[in-house]
């Protein structure tokens, strides 16, 4: 789990940036206008109110979906059009429902009717193992009620994603672009199946196109980029990347409700040092430590290709060496994972190499895993891989109990 604590070797500066992002990191946002200026802004359509509604440990470990209470809020459904993708301008990562936009919004402000509401139905199958084990495998399928602005378009699609717990961003923001670069096997040269590849991202503050790093499908270049889409999505919160409110023109309501107070970069809800403060919390925070790569966990971890996808070690810029175990590369991940959503050069079979630092204690807090929190044990997560992680996958279907066991033990120390 992070530590959500600063790391030793930072400046009195820097830990007064880690400390202001904690505070806007955590604290909810309200409408505005409001007196609270520094926190106002909120909406006019949003899912949550702060980043910890969705981020908090508590959050992502509680049930998805109740009767009661609805969906959970660390889940969000993104909308995109994925037959006109092709289309789409180089500046744009995705194509949105004309109407709705690229992220179903449950709440809205006073005088703003808040999108749909979002449901889930479950669709079921089993798979056996080789010694007769069943693994019953739940794949969450998106249903939405009561559109308050008209149906959806026939070619949209619903793609649910689970907020990630926000572990080493600063590492991985550190890891030089060449070595990332060195992984990439896009035409899959050596023939061992694996083809990484990097999703070139476009930056609209350079207006040029980046690496990307961070994210589902490795769709943000900087933790402030990532930081501004969750901002702008989740929370309607407008800033330099997005300087408008993501309001469609078929919404009225939201394009005429009040805005926040004048800011030196404009009429911005999230202004740069604000910005800048939450993104630097996430990159002054502590990482999980290195763990001795040794034993027969280890070994299996190698023997079934794990780790050509999921690299255990990584470097940053001034040499010191982590262990996220990732390639920070898209990976086709095979037609059960695929989510119908294209990203920038990510298609919606890809999803760049989830970091397994941290997944044991992901699993003790119960934790789901995925990018749409479909699987509640390693084991399932690793039997729906397929693509270019299909050998992986049927190598430990076909382990035995004992191996199977020494090779989710060593998971676990993660």
């Amino acid at each position: 789990m992070p530590s959500h604590r600063p790391v030793a070797d930072i400046s009195d500066e820097q830990l007064d940036s880690f400390m202001l992002g904690k505070s806007f990191f955590s604290k909810p946002w309200v409408l505005a206008p409001t007196a609270t200026t520094a926190r106002d802004g909120l909406g006019p359509l949003f899912n949550a109110n702060s980043c910890t509604s969705c981020h908090a440990v508590n959050r992502l470990k509680a049930d998805l979906f109740t009767p009661t209470s609805g969906i959970n809020r660390a889940l969000v459904f993104k909308l995109s059009m994925p037959k006109q993708h092709s289309q789409r301008p180089m500046e744009e990562a995705t194509v949105y429902d004309p109407i709705y936009g690229g992220q179903i919004a449950i709440n809205g402000s006073v005088e703003v009717p808040f999108e749909m509401e979002t449901k889930i139905k479950w669709q079921t199958h089993e798979e056996k193992l080789a010694d007769g084990t069943i693994v019953v495998l739940k794949k969450p399928i998106a249903e939405v009620d009561h559109l308050n602005y008209g149906p959806l378009n026939k070619d949209s699609v619903i793609s649910i994603r689970f907020s990630p717990l926000l572990v080493g961003q600063g590492l991985l923001a550190q890891i030089a672009e060449k070595d990332i670069l060195s992984h990439a096997d896009p035409d899959d040269r050596d023939q061992d199946g694996i083809s990484g590849r990097v999703n070139w991202v476009y930056n609209p503050l350079t207006r040029t196109k980046e690496l990307g790093r961070f994210g589902y499908k490795a769709s943000a270049a900087n933790i402030a980029m990532q930081t501004a889409h969750a901002a702008a999505n989740d929370m309607g919160l407008t800033n330099s990347y997005y300087p408008e409110e993501l309001c469609t023109s078929y919404q009225q309501a939201c394009l005429n409700a009040p805005k926040s107070a004048q800011t030196p970069e404009g009429n911005l809800d999230l202004p740069d040092n604000r910005l800048q403060a939450i993104a630097n919390y996430l990159l002054y925070m502590k990482s999980p430590a290195n763990i001795a790569l040794q034993g027969k966990g280890y070994a299996l971890f190698k023997s079934l290709k794990c780790a050509s996808c999921h690299t255990p070690e990584q470097k940053t810029v001034t040499g010191l060496v982590f262990q996220p175990f990732t390639d920070v590369l898209l990976h086709d991940m095979g037609d059960a994972l695929s989510d119908g959503r294209f990203e920038f050069e990510a298609t919606d079979r890809e999803f760049r190499t989830t970091p397994l630092w941290g997944l044991g204690a992901k699993v003790m807090a119960g934790i789901p895993l995925l990018h749409d929190a479909r699987a509640k044990t390693m084991t399932e997560a690793i039997m729906w891989h397929g693509g270019e992680a299909l050998y992986s996958k049927e190598k430990f279907q076909q382990l035995n109990a004992s191996d199977r066991q020494a090779l989710l033990e060593f998971l676990e120390s993660l």
